[in-house]
């Protein structure tokens, strides 16, 4: 019973230690690739031209139904999204909403952006036939091949859009 007890001390042991080399070889402080990367990401300045080419999107969220004041639906779509690195981009979503269900498939849309350079920003859409428009606050991460964004204005919408970057 000693030598089964004293055996499996010494496997948690050797598994402790392999996994720790291992640890170490990945981290930044153990490995020089990654603490070059790590430099090069510090130094790493955003701006609109981080966001150019087209990027694959998913949309959830709530929404006001526009056709029934006082009732909110839960919404979801997929789409593009390609930014010209200027300032403007053009998008085509398919979106769904649990009352208004499919009503504008393909529906496309323009706006503009803006990033700082922190990987900060904001972005408008512009929807035809409403008054006002959508504002989202954006994070571009992974050097611009993907971004995170949530709807800032109007308050009533609650959506996040997330993108990815097409190859």
């Amino acid at each position: 019973m000693k030598k089964v007890a004293l055996l499996s001390i010494l496997a948690a042991l050797i598994c402790s230690a392999a996994f720790f080399t291992r640890a170490q070889a990945f981290s930044p402080k153990g490995n020089p690739l990654a603490a070059s990367r790590q430099d090069s990401d510090e130094a790493f300045a955003c701006s609109n031209e981080t966001l150019e080419g087209t990027y694959g999107l998913n949309i959830s969220g709530t929404r006001p139904v526009p056709t029934m004041p006082g009732t909110i639906e839960q919404l979801i779509g997929v789409g593009t999204r390609t930014f010209d690195g200027n300032g403007n981009f053009s998008q085509v979503t398919n979106e769904k909403g649990s009352v208004t269900g499919l009503p504008l498939p393909n529906r496309a849309l323009q706006g503009t952006y803006f990033v700082n350079p922190d990987c900060s920003g904001t972005l408008t859409l512009n929807i035809p036939g409403l008054s006002f428009s959508i504002v989202y606050d954006i994070v571009v991460v992974d050097h611009g091949r993907e971004f995170e964004s949530i709807v800032a204005s109007p308050q009533s919408v609650m959506v996040s859009t997330t993108g990815r970057k097409l190859r």
